[in-house]
């Protein structure tokens, strides 16, 4: 959308990113003088059956997230689709044809300065293990506000978790969430990121919050290590997932309390029940681990003195 200038009442003031289907832009809410980020899809260039299915996705997401209202989840203003103007069109209404200019269904959100804990990892910038525990802390308690009120993110990953230059961390991109009572929910349908994603999901089963907590279990795994649980192409990986327990963190991080792997193993369990039960339940593990500070080549020495 080359010269675009104005997506619905937002003015747009630069591009922020691009994807397959979309761009995401800074825009700017005239009105109430307010900065924004506006994400936004271009039916036009999916096919038909795909494009519908994109869609509802992409509504979804204002849907979900606009139920939220927590200060660890990226906010979501507006919904809409309408034809953009640029530095040729007259003003347009939504009615207008497709003719007109390009049609586009938009997110206009919380504009939020920071970096994807991805980079972070990718970086191999290592956290000390409170900044661990706290950053858990905050993603957990987002998500229980999400699972309070109806809401299963479905695709917790490094890249939807944005640390802000304060150090705070927000959740990102409900773009696949299960939201309650849906229609547009389907069951026999996989959703997500393959090494984040637990069993329930791989097999294409209805999910709830516990399938959040696997994947939050995925993500304490790459905090503790450095390392992803589950690697591989994507069959590898959802063999692994179903079917292989992964090394405990403590052999690859011999500093960790003790406690810390049978948190990350309770987390990542293949069957939803034996997972802990909420998000809470998941902060108080953590919290628990780290307040006990034996470190695991410890333990071991002192298991090998008493032998």
């Amino acid at each position: 959308m080359p010269g675009i200038t104005k997506i619905g009442k937002y003015l747009v003031r630069r591009e922020l990113g691009k994807g397959a289907m979309g761009v995401v832009y800074e825009g700017f809410d005239p009105v109430i003088e307010r900065t924004v980020a506006i994400k936004t899809i271009l039916p036009q260039q999916l096919g038909g059956a795909q494009a519908a299915d994109v869609l509802a996705r992409f509504k979804r997401e204002a849907q979900a997230a606009g139920r939220l209202n927590h200060p660890g989840i990226v906010a979501v203003y507006d919904y809409g689709e309408v034809v953009a103007e640029d530095d040729h069109t007259l003003v347009v209404s939504s009615g207008s044809s497709v003719d007109e200019g390009p049609k586009v269904a938009f997110i206009a959100m919380e504009f939020v300065k920071g970096r994807e804990l991805r980079d972070f990892f990718e970086a191999d910038e290592r956290f000390p293990l409170r900044e661990v525990q706290r950053l858990m802390t905050e993603i957990l308690t987002a998500l229980a506000h999400a699972h309070l009120h109806g809401v299963v993110h479905r695709d917790m990953k490094p890249a939807n978790l944005i640390v802000l230059e304060n150090g705070s961390v927000k959740i990102a991109d409900f773009g696949i969430a299960r939201v309650e009572k849906s229609e547009l929910t389907q069951a026999g349908t996989i959703m997500g990121t393959p090494a984040y994603m637990s069993p329930e999901q791989f097999m294409g089963q209805t999910v709830d919050g516990r399938s959040d907590i696997f994947s939050c279990g995925v993500i304490l795994y790459q905090f503790l290590t450095g390392e992803k649980p589950f690697t591989g192409n994507t069959t590898t990986i959802m063999y692994k997932v179903l079917r292989e327990e992964p090394l405990a963190p403590s052999l690859l991080n011999v500093a960790l309390p003790a406690g810390l792997d049978a948190v990350v193993k309770t987390a990542m369990a293949k069957n939803p029940d034996d997972r802990y039960q909420s998000a809470a339940a998941f902060v108080e593990a953590i919290e628990q681990a780290v307040a006990t500070p034996v470190p695991v080549q410890d333990v071991r020495a002192m298991e090998q003195t008493v032998v």
